[in-house]
C-alpha cells in the first residue's frame, strides 16, 4: 500500500515538474515572446497565427524601395513601470537564401528601428515593425528572414515555440500568406507562380494579401471567382489540346 502511495506521489510530482518545465512558472523572472493579434490572445488555436509571413514588393510602384511588416510581442510577468528594451537577432536557416541585413532588411541594431524594440512603461505588448529593403537581388530570388528573441537584461526567454517568427520575401510573384491550406484545399488547389499568373491575367484581379483576405470575408464572392478560374482553365486547355497548362515545375495546373 506504501509503496502505491510512494509511486502517485513521484508521478505527481514529476508532472508538475514537466507542466513547469513547459509553461513556465511565469513569476520568477520577466519572460517574452510572440503571439497572435491581442483581440485572440486568449484563443490558443491563434498562438502560431502569425509564424510566418509572405511578403513581395510585386505589385507596388518602383518608387517604393521599403516596407514593413509587424509580429505581436508580448512581456509574461507583468509591467514595469519603465520602458524596457528587447532584442532581436536574425537565425539561418538550412538551405535557404537567407536575407541579409542592411541589404534585404534593416538591422535589428538600426537607428532607425532599434527604438521600436520596445515594450513601454505600464503596457506588456507592441508590434515589433520588420522593414525590408526592395534590393535588386530580389528580382531574381526570394530570401527567408528568422529571426528570434534574445535575451537581455530585460527579458529572458518566453515558452519555446514562441521565441521565432519568419519572414520570405520577394519582388517577384509569389504566394500570398492568405492563399492557405484551406483555399489549397477547397478552392484553388496547390499554389504555383504560373497559375498565380494565369489568374491575375485572365480576371484583371491582383489575387494579392488584400485580395484573398476579401474572399475569405465573402463567401459568396469567393464561389464566384473559383468558377470563374476554373471556366477560364478548361477554357485554355480546350485551346490547346495536347498542351494543357503546366506550372513551373512542369506538373498539371489543376483546381479542386
Amino acid at each position: 500500500m506504501y509503496k502505491i502511495k510512494y509511486i502517485l506521489m513521484a508521478m505527481v510530482l514529476l508532472f508538475l515538474y514537466s507542466c513547469k518545465e513547459e509553461y513556465y512558472l511565469f513569476n520568477d523572472v520577466k519572460r517574452l515572446q510572440f503571439g497572435p493579434e491581442p483581440s485572440r490572445i486568449y484563443t490558443t488555436s491563434f498562438n502560431l497565427a502569425d509564424i510566418e509571413k509572405r511578403h513581395t514588393f510585386y505589385y507596388d510602384a518602383p518608387s517604393k524601395q521599403m516596407d514593413t511588416v509587424f509580429f505581436d510581442i508580448y512581456a509574461i510577468g507583468g509591467t514595469s513601470k519603465v520602458d524596457r528594451a528587447f532584442k532581436l537577432e536574425q537565425v539561418a536557416v538550412p538551405e535557404e537564401e537567407n536575407a541579409v541585413a542592411g541589404t534585404h532588411y534593416k538591422a535589428f541594431t538600426d537607428p532607425s528601428v532599434i527604438d521600436e524594440y520596445v515594450i513601454k512603461a505600464g503596457t506588456v505588448h507592441t508590434r515589433v515593425p520588420i522593414v525590408m529593403l526592395r534590393d535588386a537581388s530580389l528580382k531574381t530570388t526570394t530570401v527567408t528572414l528568422k529571426f528570434q528573441i534574445a535575451k537581455n537584461e530585460n527579458f529572458d526567454y518566453g515558452e519555446e515555440n514562441l521565441l521565432y517568427r519568419t519572414v520570405i520575401f520577394t519582388d517577384r510573384l509569389s504566394q500570398p500568406t492568405s492563399w492557405d491550406s484551406w483555399f489549397t484545399t477547397y478552392y484553388f488547389g496547390k499554389y504555383s507562380v504560373v497559375k498565380h499568373a494565369f489568374f491575375i491575367e485572365h480576371t484583371d484581379q491582383k489575387w494579392d494579401e488584400e485580395f484573398f483576405n476579401y474572399l475569405k470575408a465573402n463567401l459568396g464572392d469567393l464561389s464566384y471567382w473559383k468558377a470563374a478560374v476554373k471556366i477560364a482553365l478548361a477554357t485554355y486547355n480546350a485551346e490547346h489540346p495536347g498542351n494543357p497548362l503546366r506550372d513551373e515545375n512542369g506538373d498539371l495546373v489543376v483546381m479542386p
